[in-house]
């Protein structure tokens, strides 16, 4: 069924000088027919999936992950001969509106894939996650944000999975996603050489690998230049916008279409933004979190909007907030001679 909401937030991303728990797995997989179920344990999902099956090993590596997510969902889909409306890409359209949030494609080549990392680009929500221990499938990807590429030797091992589960339920903001360390069921990448991991770092591609003796992810890129907090953010902000305004409207007996009722929708994104900068997702000032919000009149809108009783005249920005990744000192020694 195709989500239906009353409220859309888009965000746009600007690049001036410098200056809900959204961490749930799709796991998609081949099966007999199309379908959705969310699992909150393994011993539930291995009803439907056996441990031998694909499905379950990535689940079990997700669920082995010391943040791991409440529920697991896992969609079937048909890939050989499928029947309209049985493809992967149908399925993964047809359950896009589902409580998940990151896809981990079980089955599939990264050729079969792209046609979701375009779908995800597109909508500017959600993230899809890529695996491959071959360099040059990532090539395809390198401009795509919202596909999280990482570099793996062993076929047999779902890094991707075990990323989502040790950090992407953390509370968005208040995490990185370089430096994650002791991953369950994951053998380090440490045949790469250091010139090999600058060259994934450069196409926007993380890998695991041990680091004065800790295993721990080498980045947390999204493509080049841009991290994945950044996105994960965009996506909190994003969706608490939406449940605030969704909740203002239906608690609410009337909205009026008048400066009171613009009033009331700025005052609930304004908590979004709030709160999105107590969790570490917008820059903090000297006297306060770095955004602005602007709204217009309800009358000042298109006639089409008025007459529709549609308000479309909120505009926000923020500063996102980074985190240090890297740390270089400069000294001195004073010499006694």
């Amino acid at each position: 069924m195709t989500e239906i909401k009353d409220v859309e937030v888009k965000i746009d991303v600007l690049h001036p000088n410098p200056v809900i728990g959204l961490g749930v797995p799709l796991i998609l997989t081949e099966g007999l027919t199309p379908s959705y179920k969310e699992y909150k344990s393994l011993a539930a999902l291995e009803v439907d999936f056996a441990k031998e099956t694909s499905a379950y090993k990535v689940a079990k590596t997700e669920f082995d992950q010391k943040n791991k997510a409440r529920i697991v969902a896992v969609a079937t889909y048909v890939k050989t001969t499928p029947a309209p409306g049985e493809s992967l890409m149908e399925v993964f359209e047809k359950f896009f509106g589902k409580t998940w949030h990151f896809a981990i494609f079980a089955d599939a080549t990264p050729t079969e894939i792209l046609p979701a990392s375009q779908l995800v680009e597109q909508k500017e929500y959600k993230f899809v996650m890529l695996q491959s221990d071959t360099k040059t499938d990532f090539t395809p990807f390198i401009k795509m944000p919202r596909t999280l590429k990482y570099f793996h030797a062993k076929k047999d091992e779902s890094l991707v999975a075990a990323v989502v589960g040790d950090v992407a339920n953390l509370p968005v903001g208040q995490a990185t996603w370089k430096f994650r360390k002791n991953f369950v069921g994951i053998t380090p990448n440490d045949d790469l050489t250091g010139t090999e991991v600058d060259a994934l770092h450069e196409m926007g591609v993380n890998t695991y690998l041990t680091k004065v003796g800790v295993p721990q992810t080498s980045e947390g890129l999204a493509t080049i230049g841009e991290y994945i907090d950044f996105y994960h953010g965009q996506d909190f902000v994003k969706s608490d916008a939406e449940t605030r305004l969704q909740k203002l409207l239906v608690e609410n007996d009337k909205i009026p279409s008048n400066d009171m009722g613009v009033s009331m929708v700025g005052s609930t994104f304004t908590s979004t933004l709030e709160t999105a900068g107590q969790q570490g997702i917008i820059e903090k000032g000297e006297s306060g979190y770095l955004y602005t919000i602007e709204t217009d009149k309800f009358e000042d809108g298109t006639e089409e909007n008025v007459r529709d009783r549609v308000y479309a005249g909120v505009r926000f920005s923020y500063i996102p907030q980074g985190a240090i990744h890297k740390i270089r000192v400069n000294g001195s020694v004073v010499s006694t001679n």
